[in-house]
């Protein structure tokens, strides 16, 4: 196994010189804009391997690009260094106001989006019982709308109470769940448990049950199971999981009914917020 050794010496030593080369290429191309050498600092830029260094490669890139006056190619740099990190914000004391506008103005456009598609990846985290992913997320979504300028964080007022709200929900013990009720006809919804203490939960407007009707001699039983519904802070049914099957001919009918269901939301210190119910169902024969 004497050449697999070598061999493996021979690649980790290449991929520290081209660490070192690319460090090297990148701090070169700093310098060359600190001359104001800016042609011969893109091209050096051109030569770093981006890998893990997309962010500084590209805002130095940006910042030749506007000394330059080649506004257009210095949005597109600027629209990926926000991409990669929406967090990052140019130091006011190492660049131009002028440099400082381009990227709050980028930022601002691009922001809406980059937190929408982050909400949306936290949601569907949650949406998995993934509760550690989607609360990481949702803290995200809060706080990149927080450090937002207040041109943008206007427009997403709504996304992050929505954020926050299911953060809440993410990092809160899940609520258990209910004994069904006493056997009656047809489908029967059992009553949630009582909630904690600081929050009023969702109360139901419309949750229509499907109409039950056993299509076999073997239906001809009782079943029980369970949905769960994510509501909105609007009282709307965003998303249902069935948790707990009842019969293969009702749960997608029920799962259908669920999301045209409509709830007073919860809340909590009077503010609506998301909120998960899960709600049991019964189902027995016609008598």
């Amino acid at each position: 196994m004497t050449w697999l050794r070598h061999a493996l010496a021979v690649v980790a030593a290449v991929a520290v010189a081209a660490t070192a080369h690319a460090q090297e290429s990148l701090q070169a191309a700093k310098d060359l804009y600190a001359s104001a050498a800016y042609e011969d600092a893109l091209a050096a830029l051109g030569r770093v391997q981006r890998g893990d260094s997309v962010v500084e490669v590209q805002q130095y890139r940006a910042f030749c690009l506007i000394a330059l006056g080649r506004l257009g190619e210095a949005q597109k740099a600027i629209a990926e260094v926000v991409t990669a990190s929406p967090a990052y914000i140019p130091s006011a004391t190492d660049t131009s106001p002028r440099i400082q506008e381009f990227f709050t103005r980028t930022r601002n456009q691009l922001l809406p989006e980059i937190a929408r598609q982050k909400y949306s990846a936290a949601k569907r985290a949650l949406d998995r019982k993934d509760r550690e992913a989607a609360a990481s997320g949702f803290a995200e979504v809060v706080a990149l709308i927080d450090g937002a300028e207040p041109e943008a964080r206007d427009a997403l007022d709504e996304l992050r109470f929505l954020a926050a709200g299911f953060f809440d929900l993410s990092t809160a013990a899940s609520v258990p769940e209910t004994k069904p009720p006493a056997p009656s006809t047809g489908a029967t919804v059992a009553r949630p448990a009582a909630p904690p203490a600081d929050l009023t939960p969702p109360v139901a407007i419309r949750q229509t049950m499907p109409r039950w009707v056993p299509v076999d001699r073997a239906s001809q039983r009782v079943f029980t199971g369970a949905i769960r519904v994510l509501i909105s802070a609007t009282g709307q049914v965003e998303s249902a999981e069935i948790i707990r099957p009842t019969h293969p001919a009702y749960d997608r009918a029920l799962r259908e009914a669920a999301k045209g269901w409509e709830y007073q939301p919860a809340r909590r210190g009077g503010v609506a917020m998301p909120s998960e119910q899960v709600v049991e169902v019964q189902l027995k024969p016609n008598q």
